[in-house]
């Protein structure tokens, strides 16, 4: 089965504040934000500290990965794709380094701004332009659903998707909303990210037991 999992970042990364700010210091640059422009300039200050993003984000990362993990000791093909507020759509393997940067809280306005200038949308199109899977599992909070799905804007990336089956974990308020078959849809409210995190891994133990979607 092929399988694609669209999520976003997390706050909690491999290395911490502590880790690397000697290293900015000595170079004389600051914790690495939303300022993806200075990135070259990271990346050699921090080489030692760059890593595939599937290994950089920890915390509650660490069920996205149980995820993956799960669906792979299967023998399913997943294709993993992560809103970064600071990078943008990336893959697993797309280098990354320790950065602060997020969407939450950050204002609607604020957000499509800055969604629009990194592309997400327009790169997910493209990406789901090329793919056809058999289940597709999204997992994003308010605000990181709102750089891909906003009606405002005429932005709705659940109408471009070729998946046979759709699992949708959000907030209820995105319940009904949702531009997919019903029949081949599974939406499963969520409040919070540790109801969310409770959710994710009864799913991941209904994959384990060869179920495929929470009824």
């Amino acid at each position: 089965m092929r399988v694609f999992i669209l999520t976003s970042c997390v706050s909690t990364k491999k290395f911490t504040d502590s880790d690397i700010k000697p290293i900015l210091e000595k170079h004389g640059l600051p914790m690495p934000t939303c300022d993806l422009e200075n990135e070259e300039k990271y990346r050699e200050a921090l080489k030692d500290f760059v890593l595939p993003s599937f290994q950089m984000y920890q915390g509650t990362f660490k069920y996205i990965r149980d995820l993956i993990k799960k669906y792979r000791e299967k023998g399913d093909e997943v294709e993993l794709r992560i809103i970064s507020a600071r990078y943008g759509l990336i893959a697993e393997k797309t280098p990354i380094v320790p950065y602060e940067c997020t969407f939450r809280g950050l204002g609607k306005n604020k957000i499509r701004e800055r969604a629009e200038k990194l592309r997400i949308y327009k790169n997910l199109l493209e990406f789901l332009g090329k793919n056809e899977f058999d289940q597709s599992v999204v997992i994003l909070g308010r605000d990181y659903l709102l750089t891909i799905f906003d009606e405002k804007g005429g932005i709705d990336f659940f109408g471009q998707m070729k998946t046979d089956q759709l699992v949708v974990f959000a907030s209820e308020v995105l319940q009904g909303r949702i531009s997919f078959p019903k029949k081949n849809l599974t939406f499963i409210p969520v409040s919070g990210i540790g109801h969310r995190n409770k959710k994710v891994k009864e799913f991941i133990n209904l994959i384990a037991s060869g179920q495929k979607t929470l009824m």
